[in-house]
C-alpha cells in the first residue's frame, strides 16, 4: 500500500485542570484538539507537534519526574489556557483508554482496579499490588501517593496499573492508610493469597516494616505463583540490511531467521529446557565497526546467562543481578577493544541492546540505548521500554516535555550504549512482567520503529499474531518488509515472542510467611543470607527524605516525614544515567549527516575502565564506605533535609545516621544548590554492623576536634544510630570522596535493598 493509505495515528489525550468547567462535544481547542466527552480529546494533527513551551507547567512536575515508570504514568503532551477562564490545562498523553472495538468508533476508559479485582486470579491481583507498591515510594516524593488510594485513578491493563492522572496534594498517606486501604479487597482476593495478604495488610495496619520490605514480599509472591504454570513461548528472530545501507550493523539472538516453540513446564522438579531468550543488538559506528560491537554484544550476553538459561531455578534477584551483569561485561568487552584499539570520542564502536529472557514464568526486559520492546495487547500497543536518549533524558530531568524535547537539534542522540564508556558510567533498565494471559512482544531496531510506523500498523500485522490466527515467523518476516518499504533508511532487526501462559488447575497458596518479608531489613531478602558484619563507623548522614523540585529554578518544601525507606525501584539508572553527561549532552548535537541517534553524545573521551575517581559521580552508581587513610582526619558533614542547604546552625537538629565500614551505597538522586554545591541523596544498599568491641560514636574519629557546627550537632548526642539498608540521606558531593570508593563490579548481596 502507498504511505498515504497507512492507517492513520489517532492520539487521544485527557484534560487536566483545576476546576476547569466542561467543555461541549465536539468543540475544539486550539483549532486543533476535539472534544470527544470532556475531559477526552482528539489530536486532529497527530503528525505535528504542538507549540514549544517557554517553561516547564508546574501541573507537569510530577509525571516529568515519575516518567522512568512509563507503564504506569501518563505524560505531558502540551499545555494550553481553558478558553473561558484561561486556566491552565495540561493535556495528557498515554492515559489508561481502551481502543475502539467492535461497534466502538471512541476509545474507553479502561476499568477500576475496584471493579475488576474480584474476578482476576492470583497473579494478576498480586502484579497490580507489587505495582502500587513500587510506585509508593517515588509518588510520596512527589506528594502524590493519595492518587494510588483513589479508586477512580487507579486503572488496570491486564497485569499492570495505569494512572489516569497526577494531582498534589500536602496531605501525605503513609503504609498504613495503604494498609486500610488494601483490606477491603480482601474478602475478594484469590484463594491461594488470601492469608498471605491478610497476613500483609495486617502488618501495614499495625505499622511494621517498609515500602521496600512490601515490594521485595510481593515480588517473592509473584515468583512463587508464576512458576506454578506452565507457559509456550513461539519465538522468531529476522534481521535484514536494508535497502539503503552497505552493511547490516544489527545482530539478534537466536541468530536471523529463527522461528521454533519451547514448551516451559511447571515447577515440578523435571529438566525444563533452555530458557528462552531474545536479544536485539543495534550497532554505533558505521564503518568505525557498528557491527562488530553489535556482534560483539550478543556473543558476550549470551555467554554470561548460558548458566542461567540452563537452570531449573533461580530467585528474581538472581535473575535481574544476571541480566545487568551480562550487559555490563558485554559494554567491558567492546570499551576494551575501543582502549586497545586507541579509538576515542566519536571513533569509539558501539551498540544498542534490548532483550527479553522467559523465566519462571515471568518475564524479564533488559535494555539500553533506543532499541525497543513493546506489548500488544488486545486494546493497546504500548512501548515497555524508554529510549536512553536526549529527549528522554530532558523529561526525565524535569527539563521539559518530550514532544518539546524532541524538536531539539539532536534529540535522539544517545546518551547511553554498550561500549562507549566506564561500566561505572552505565546503568541498564531491568524490568519484570508478571505474565497472566497471552501476551506478544516484540523486540526492534529503530529501523522498524521510526516514523510511528508501528503505532500504524499494531491492529493490522500485529493483533492476528496475538490472537494466534497468523504465525509468530510469518509476521517478523512481514515486519522486515514493511520497515524496508516505509522506512528503509537502516537496518531492521525483529523478535517477535507469543507468551501463553497456563496455570495449574489447583495452585499451591502462598505461605502466609512471606508477608515476613515487608520486615526484611538487612541481608538478601530473596535469599535470607546475612550480610558479613564489619568493623567502625566512617560518616554521617541525614536520614531525612527531602521532596524533588516542583518547577525548574525553584526552591525545595522541606519534609517532614524521616527515616523512609526507598521505594524507587530502578529509577536511580532510569532518572539520571551519568551527572557529566547533561552536561556535555546539553551543549553538544547530533552530526547532521547523520540519522538522530547515530551519534553518541557527549562526544567526550569515555573514562578509563580502570579510574575508580569520584569526580564524575553518577545516579545509580554503587559505593562502598571504606576506612579512612588518614586517621586523624575526621569526616564532617552538614546535613540537611533538603537542599537549598540552609546554614549549619538551622541543620544541626536535623537527626542524623552513621554509615559503617563496608556498607554499600547507592547514589539515587542529586541536586545542585542556588549557590552551586552539589549534593547527592544516597540510599543505603547493604549495611555492615560493628563488633561490640567497637563502639559507634557520632564521629569517624571521636579524638579529633571537629569544626563548631559539627561540635555543635554532637553536643548531648555522644551516639547516633546505623543507617540500615533502605535509608536515605543528603551529602556534599565534595565529603563523599573523604569516605567511599565506586565499587564497579557488585554481588547481589552487596546491592541488597538496591536490586530492582
Amino acid at each position: 500500500m502507498p504511505p498515504s493509505q497507512l492507517p492513520p495515528v489517532h492520539r487521544y489525550l485527557w484534560a487536566q485542570g483545576a476546576n476547569a468547567s466542561p467543555l461541549p462535544s465536539g468543540s475544539y481547542l486550539a483549532e486543533r484538539y476535539r472534544v470527544v466527552r470532556y475531559p477526552l480529546l482528539q489530536d486532529t494533527q497527530p503528525q505535528t507537534p504542538p507549540p514549544p513551551l517557554e517553561e516547564v507547567p508546574p501541573l507537569a512536575a510530577p509525571y516529568l519526574a515519575l516518567s522512568p515508570f512509563s507503564i504506569a504514568i501518563p505524560r505531558p503532551f502540551t499545555q494550553l489556557a481553558h478558553p473561558q477562564d484561561g486556566a491552565p490545562l495540561l493535556l495528557l498523553e498515554e492515559v489508561p483508554l481502551r481502543s475502539p472495538s467492535g461497534g466502538q468508533v471512541e476509545p474507553t476508559l479502561l476499568p477500576t482496579l475496584a471493579a475488576t479485582w474480584p474476578q482476576a486470579g492470583p497473579l494478576r491481583q498480586l502484579s497490580w499490588l507489587w505495582r502500587l507498591a513500587k510506585l509508593w515510594q517515588p509518588c510520596q516524593d512527589y506528594q502524590v501517593a493519595h492518587c494510588l488510594l483513589d479508586e477512580q485513578q487507579v486503572r488496570v491493563d491486564g497485569e499492570d496499573i495505569r494512572l489516569l492522572t497526577l494531582q498534589a496534594s500536602e496531605s501525605a498517606p503513609t503504609l498504613v492508610d495503604l494498609g486500610k486501604h488494601w483490606r477491603h479487597l480482601m474478602v475478594t482476593a484469590a484463594a491461594p493469597i488470601r492469608d498471605y495478604l491478610a497476613q500483609l495488610t495486617d502488618q501495614l495496619i499495625a505499622g511494621q516494616g517498609h515500602s521496600r520490605g512490601l515490594v521485595h514480599s510481593l515480588v517473592q509472591a509473584i515468583e512463587q505463583q508464576s512458576v506454578q504454570q506452565s507457559m509456550q513461548v513461539q519465538l522468531a528472530t529476522y534481521s535484514d540490511q536494508g535497502p539503503m545501507r552497505n552493511r547490516n550493523e544489527d545482530a539478534c539472538f537466536p541468530p536471523s531467521d529463527t522461528v521454533h516453540t519451547v514448551l516451559l513446564p511447571a515447577a515440578t522438579g523435571q529438566r525444563h529446557p533452555p530458557a528462552p531468550l531474545v536479544v536485539v543488538c543495534d550497532g554505533v559506528g558505521g564503518h568505525q565497526g557498528g557491527d562488530v560491537a553489535s556482534q560483539s554484544a550478543i556473543a558476550e550476553v549470551t555467554r554470561q546467562l548460558s548458566p542461567l538459561l540452563d537452570r531449573d531455578r533461580a530467585s528474581h534477584r538472581e535473575v535481574v543481578t544476571a541480566l545487568r551483569q551480562a550487559i555490563l561485561t558485554a559494554n567491558q568487552v567492546i570499551s576494551e577493544r575501543n582502549d586497545a584499539d586507541q579509538r576515542q570520542a566519536r571513533n569509539r564502536m558501539g551498540t544498542t541492546i534490548v532483550m527479553a529472557l522467559v523465566y519462571g514464568g515471568r518475564l524479564y526486559v533488559g535494555h539500553l540505548g533506543d532499541s525497543r520492546a513493546y506489548r500488544v495487547r488486545t486494546h493497546s500497543f504500548r512501548q515497555l521500554t524508554l529510549d536512553d536518549d536526549v529527549a528522554a533524558r530532558e523529561m526525565r530531568l524535569g527539563l521539559g516535555l518530550y514532544q518539546d524535547a524532541l524538536q531539539h537539534p539532536g534529540s535522539g542522540a544517545l546518551v547511553q550504549a554498550l561500549g562507549m564508556a566506564n561500566a561505572g558510567h552505565l546503568h541498564p533498565t531491568i524490568k519484570l512482567f508478571p505474565i497472566a494471559d497471552d501476551s506478544l512482544i516484540l523486540l526492534c531496531s529503530d529501523g522498524l520503529s521510526d516514523h510511528d510506523l508501528l503505532e500504524r500498523l499494531w491492529s493490522t500485522e500485529l493483533l492476528p499474531t496475538l490472537w494466534g490466527d497468523r504465525d509468530v515467523g510469518g509476521t517478523a518476516m512481514r515486519l522486515i518488509t514493511l520497515a524496508n518499504e516505509y522506512n528503509g533508511h537502516d537496518n531492521v532487526t525483529v523478535g517477535l515472542l507469543r507468551l501463553s501462559p497456563r496455570p495449574a488447575a489447583t495452585m499451591a497458596p502462598v505461605p502466609a510467611q512471606v508477608a515476613d518479608y515487608l520486615l526484611a531489613d538487612v541481608g538478601d531478602a530473596a535469599t535470607g543470607s546475612p550480610l558479613p558484619s564489619m568493623p567502625a563507623t566512617t560518616a554521617t548522614m541525614t536520614t531525612q527524605l527531602p521532596s524533588p523540585p516542583r518547577r525548574r529554578g525553584q526552591g525545595l518544601p522541606l519534609a517532614v516525614a524521616s527515616i523512609l525507606v526507598a521505594g524507587m525501584v530502578g529509577i536511580g539508572g532510569a532518572i539520571g544515567w551519568q551527572w557529566w553527561q547533561q552536561q556535555s549532552v546539553a551543549t553538544g548535537s547530533a552530526d547532521p549527516a547523520e540519522p538522530n541517534g547515530e551519534i553518541l553524545s557527549p562526544s567526550a573521551t569515555p573514562p578509563s575502565t580502570r579510574n575508580s575517581s569520584l569526580d564524575n559521580l553518577s545516579v545509580g552508581d554503587y559505593l562502598q564506605i571504606r576506612q579512612l587513610p588518614d586517621p586523624t582526619a575526621a569526616a564532617t558533614v552538614i546535613t540537611t533535609t533538603s537542599p537549598p542547604i540552609p546554614s549549619p546552625a538551622d541543620a544541626v537538629d536535623l537527626p542524623k545516621r552513621l554509615l559503617s565500614v563496608g556498607s554499600v551505597i547507592q547514589i539515587s538522586s542529586r541536586q545542585q544548590t542556588p549557590d552551586g554545591q552539589l549534593w547527592v541523596r544516597l540510599q543505603v544498599c547493604s549495611a555492615a554492623s560493628p563488633p561490640p568491641s567497637a563502639p559507634v560514636t557520632s564521629t569517624v574519629n571521636p579524638t579529633v576536634t571537629e569544626n563548631p557546627a559539627a561540635t555543635e550537632n554532637n553536643a548531648g548526642n555522644p551516639s547516633l544510630p546505623l543507617a540500615s539498608p533502605g535509608d536515605h540521606g543528603w551529602l556534599p558531593q565534595t565529603d563523599i570522596s573523604i569516605f567511599a570508593e565506586r565499587l564497579l563490579d557488585t554481588s547481589s548481596t552487596q546491592q541488597g535493598l538496591c536490586i530492582d
